[in-house]
């Protein structure tokens, strides 16, 4: 694989990262709107904040990496599939949360 190729796969891991954190950063605000002074609502809050810290500062460091040491950046690939994976797993528990949240309601 050559650097190039995996500067792209980058590019498009950030890319798909941006699209889930907002999707992510919008369903999370609708639950805590719901549930804003009950526990449920204050621990979605901070988790999808140290969600979003956590993912944007990996992001950072691993393209800080790809552009300052090039020939070990496959190192970077199997820690940006993890991260589509975590964003994935989050995005899931928050949409779980909000289904469960509006049955309760109804």
């Amino acid at each position: 694989m050559q650097f190039s190729d995996l500067v792209t796969y980058f590019w498009l891991a950030l890319g798909l990262l941006a699209l889930g954190s907002v999707y992510l950063i919008v369903d999370g605000y609708r639950v805590h709107k719901i549930f804003a002074d009950s526990i449920v609502g204050r621990l979605v809050k901070i988790l999808v904040t140290v969600f979003i810290i956590e993912m944007y500062s990996l992001g950072v460091v691993s393209f800080a990496f790809v552009f300052l040491n090039p020939k070990n950046a496959i190192i970077l690939l199997p820690i940006a599939v993890l991260w589509l994976v975590s964003l994935g797993i989050a995005i899931y528990g928050v949409r779980a949360a909000k289904k469960d949240m509006d049955k309760l309601i109804r």
